[in-house]
């Protein structure tokens, strides 16, 4: 492969219910005993994001992992259950996610007690809500049974969030935009060139207080609606540290980033495509809230909060930092085939809840190239890995190819996802349930009185 040849922008590089039937104990066994999923099922998805993270592994060490012979490692690999990608120094050898391994192990073993099971909720991807917002239909994301790709053709975000809100018939973003107070601009001017979390965390914080639903009698959807517009146009200012307005949100961040009117259309897409992606943890924080009875402004906020999680928006920093480091390797390939080498992860490639690649990210890829040449990265770690891009590395690429600023991808992610928090917000509200935890104490107790 020639030496690796970076643009001014960067762009050339990496553009079952619970049985309570009583039944014998079981032997002990190092064998362990599988759901036989074809692909990784929604209650091993909790949040994907962390698996782009988990290091390589080999066989021997990936066998004893799961206490299980190479052959059948290999054989949970041919029925689908265990990803296996080339190792670069020996190309007839595997690699396997130690993510993965780690669901498989936790899927194992005889039936788990009532007990065990509840332990493991929230670690393995329970426990399941009901929602009608959005989901994965064979490798294609889905909003309320539409296609997320086909909307991102020619809706607005607007759009769809009236879709995913329940209100597509009324027009909640004809009413005016909110007016902040001084003090909001004020504190604008002063942390504008703080880190995109902070700053934004900080202006939303602050303006919350403007756009807090008046105790009136008119509780209907239309004064829902209009509530959660008034959360959403004020969200969009703080992440671009500008007065909320009635502008469309694609054409704010175009004329914020001062690109040419051509970046607007992906910008709208990128937009559209981030809304939301199943019960992902930014929409279980603000579900969480909300059950609580926390106000919808809270629930956003604390949802928000998530913005520089490792696994959340953090993830777009990763492909930030692993491009830049790649940007100056002399060769591609020999710097890809190490880090694979290494046991290090990929970030931005690799999404589970899409085997066949992220449909998101090659619509994003495809628009980006159309400013800027395609990333060279992908088609190496596709050859070395055979891993293939997610909408992280997607919203990276795009944003060097439009030449927008640093973070941008991060707020384009969030911002979008602003959309599908409110929607889960009100759905959570709908439904009049509560999402209750409890702790199992294993610390230390008080010494028994002598007496």
């Amino acid at each position: 492969m020639p030496p690796l040849q970076p643009t001014a922008s960067g762009a050339s590089i990496l553009t079952e219910p619970i049985n309570p039937t009583r039944t014998r104990p079981a032997r002990p066994s190092r064998r362990i005993r599988l759901l036989p999923p074809s692909a990784p099922s929604a209650l091993m998805r909790a949040d994907l994001a962390g698996s782009e993270n988990a290091p390589l592994i080999d066989a021997d060490t990936a066998a004893r992992q799961l206490g299980v012979s190479k052959s059948t490692l290999y054989s949970y690999v041919s029925r689908g259950w265990l990803q296996a990608v080339p190792d670069p120094a020996d190309p007839r050898a595997r690699r396997y996610s130690a993510f993965e391994l780690e669901q498989l192990a936790r899927r194992s073993g005889p039936r788990r007690k009532q007990l065990q099971l509840t332990l493991a909720a929230l670690t393995e991807g329970l426990p399941v809500l009901d929602t009608a917002l959005s989901c994965i239909h064979r490798g294609q994301p889905i909003y309320r049974g539409r296609s997320a790709l086909a909307m991102a053709e020619s809706e607005s975000l607007e759009s769809v969030a009236r879709w995913l809100w329940l209100c597509e018939d009324r027009d909640p973003f004809a009413a005016p935009a909110p007016v902040l107070r001084p003090a909001w601009h004020t504190l604008a001017r002063m942390i504008r060139r703080q880190p995109l979390p902070t700053r934004t965390l900080a202006l939303l914080g602050t303006a919350l207080a403007d756009v807090e639903t008046t105790q009136d009698e008119d509780t209907g959807l239309d004064a829902v609606a209009l509530h959660a517009a008034r959360l959403l146009r004020t969200s969009v200012g703080c992440f671009l540290a500008r007065s909320p307005s009635t502008v469309p949100i694609h054409r704010q961040f175009q004329r914020a980033w001062r690109l040419g009117q051509v970046a607007a259309e992906p910008l709208r897409q990128a937009l559209v495509l981030a809304a939301d992606h199943e019960l992902n943890l930014v929409a279980f924080v603000g579900r969480a809230l909300v059950s609580a009875e926390a106000p919808a402004p809270a629930a956003l906020l604390g949802a928000m909060c998530t913005l520089g999680a490792r696994f959340n928006g953090g993830a777009t920093a990763q492909v930030e930092a692993m491009w830049d480091v790649l940007a100056s390797e002399p060769d591609l390939s020999a710097a890809v085939a190490a880090r694979v080498d290494r046991g290090e992860s990929l970030a931005g490639f690799n999404h589970l809840a899409y085997p066949r690649g992220d449909p998101r990210a090659a619509r994003l890829l495809e628009l980006a190239a159309a400013f800027a040449p395609a990333p060279a990265l992908v088609p190496v770690v596709q050859r070395l890995a055979g891993w293939a891009p997610s909408i992280d590395f997607a919203l990276v690429a795009l944003r060097r190819a439009l030449g927008a600023p640093r973070g941008a991808a991060l707020a384009l992610q969030m911002a979008g996802r602003c959309v599908g928090v409110l929607a889960h917000v009100l759905e959570q509200q709908r439904s009049g349930q509560r999402i209750l935890v409890r702790a199992r104490y294993v610390g230390p107790l008080p010494e028994e009185d002598s007496a």
